[in-house]
């Protein structure tokens, strides 16, 4: 469920045209056209999809297809997350550095004066992405691919994962990542960064899932230094753009940080755990299971995943942590009754079950 109806689309199109033609000015007027909000995935970034069209310097009139990522203006479901350093200035880098496929960045903007809160816009793939809404394990064009090819996908976007992970952050100019606030730079700094993220989501206040859970990390946490290297953070399926089998588009880095990348391997086998028992859904023919997804992981990456089993702990943490805040989010529409989901929902159940916690019973 996207983060959708803080802005006036027509207003977004009237300041749109004047800050691109500001961006561009020894072209013609801009144009913009086809302004939509997308209804399939995203939770906590405004995100429009438009067309623009100007007069270039030779005469020639030009097009793109483009998509505005805009910082929310009400919910926030991390805490120091920055639009521009997180998602615009790690896109743009990679694209520079990298053989990560990112879109092309086409500028931001920092004065939330323009449109309210910080943006930017980058160029849109033409591709398929697996969906959340319902999940890619029940329907889409995963669901409609034969089992062979279905692993030729699932194969592809492991060895997406693995490519970030292998990305050379100080030579792709990533070290703006750091976050020295938290501790020296690894394993304490992503503890403590865990930590701040805890108290600021509950508020101080005792959680029956995520507080059990956050003693078992904090006691088990592996010195692991030495495999820093870039975290994607969000590493799953649906934030993939696929053409065929092939990754033509990684997306969302609003999670991203500097740490063990065995971290995203934790974080996408718990989502395939949430997109298969979560919803009820079998694992699909030709996708690989969990052990599968973790010998490719080994293999591509040429060395082990000795902390798998935790940081596929921590990724049942952090989500439960994200649960929290979009309880909070649903409550401001639905009302108080919704804050129940902050402890309620297949996340928790999934946590439990791999932490050995008991799942608190529902509430009269």
């Amino acid at each position: 469920m996207p983060v959708e109806g803080q802005r006036d689309p027509a207003h977004v199109t009237e300041v749109l045209e004047r800050w691109m033609a500001g961006q561009m000015p020894h072209v013609g007027p801009v144009e913009v056209t086809d302004l939509v909000v997308p209804q399939a995935s995203g939770f906590s970034n405004e995100t429009f999809l438009f067309d623009a069209s100007w007069t270039g310097a030779d005469g020639r009139r030009e097009t793109a297809a483009l998509v505005l990522r805009s910082q929310p203006l009400v919910h926030k479901l991390f805490p120091e997350s920055d639009l521009l350093v997180h998602q615009y200035e790690v896109i743009r880098h990679l694209g520079e550095h990298t053989d990560v496929p990112v879109p092309r960045t086409r500028g931001a903007e920092s004065d939330p004066a323009v449109l309210g809160a910080p943006f930017f816009v980058m160029d849109r793939l033409a591709g398929q992405v697996p969906g959340d809404s319902p999940p890619y394990t029940q329907e889409g064009f995963v669901m409609e691919m034969s089992p062979a090819r279905r692993e030729e996908w699932h194969r592809n976007a492991v060895a997406a994962l693995v490519q970030v992970g292998q990305v050379d952050w100080r030579a792709a100019g990533l070290a703006f990542l750091d976050q020295p606030h938290h501790g020296p730079t690894g394993a304490v700094q992503r503890r403590n960064y865990s930590a701040s993220y805890l108290a600021w989501a509950t508020k101080g206040e005792a959680h029956p899932v995520v507080h059990p859970a956050w003693d078992w990390l904090e006691a088990n946490w592996p010195d692991d230094t030495e495999h820093l290297g870039l975290a994607w953070g969000d590493a799953r399926p649906g934030n993939l753009m696929f053409d065929g089998t092939e990754v033509i588009g990684v997306f969302d880095w609003e999670m991203v940080a500097l740490g063990n990348p065995e971290s995203d391997l934790g974080w996408w086998l718990f989502l395939q755990r949430y997109s298969t028992d979560g919803v009820g859904a079998p694992l699909p023919p030709g996708m690989l299971d969990r052990a599968a997804t973790i010998a490719l992981w080994e293999d591509l990456m040429g060395r082990p995943a000795s902390h798998v089993d935790f940081y596929e702990k921590l990724a049942g943490f952090h989500f439960c942590l994200v649960m929290v805040k979009l309880a909070e989010m649903f409550a401001m529409s639905m009302g108080p009754d919704a804050l129940a989901m902050a402890v309620h929902n297949p996340v928790t159940q999934i946590t439990c079950e791999l932490m050995d916690l008991e799942m608190p019973a529902p509430t009269a």
